[in-house]
């Protein structure tokens, strides 16, 4: 998905006649949202998400958290899933310092984040520690 993303927002701010400069200004201030087609949301959860890639500007992805809705067991199971994955993946990711996946049913991506040349460069990195194997082939 990065390497789309990183293809379609590069090509297209590329081919406009305008300076590097202006350029850099449009990816810092252009965002994607990914939604899942089932999720419903208020305009504030978006403008929460904005607000927090502007406070601060290394951010390249930021994630909603999203509550599955009704009763019965299957919502009970989504719901114990969803808590248990935002418990132990996002501790996880604080420990090793690595976003091992930003959940693109509610995220929002910086632009210029999916943009820069280090990110493919790092993502074709051949593995040499234990670590880079969750860091690079399941991220």
């Amino acid at each position: 998905q990065v390497m789309y993303m990183y293809y379609l927002l590069g090509y297209r701010l590329m081919e406009e006649d305008i300076s590097v400069a202006r350029k850099e200004v449009i990816a810092e201030n252009t965002y994607l949202l990914t939604l899942d087609g089932d999720i419903d949301f208020r305009p504030s959860a978006v403008r929460t998400l904005v607000d927090r890639m502007k406070v601060n500007k290394d951010l390249g992805s930021v994630c909603g958290r999203i509550h599955p809705l009704g009763t019965g067991p299957l919502v009970w199971f989504q719901k114990f899933e969803y808590a248990i994955g935002h418990w132990l993946q996002k501790s996880t990711e604080h420990t090793i310092g690595c976003v091992l996946c930003s959940p693109g049913c509610f995220a929002l991506f910086r632009a210029k984040a999916l943009m820069d040349h280090n990110v493919m460069r790092k993502y074709a990195t051949v593995p040499e520690e234990a670590r880079h194997f969750v860091q690079y082939d399941q991220g």
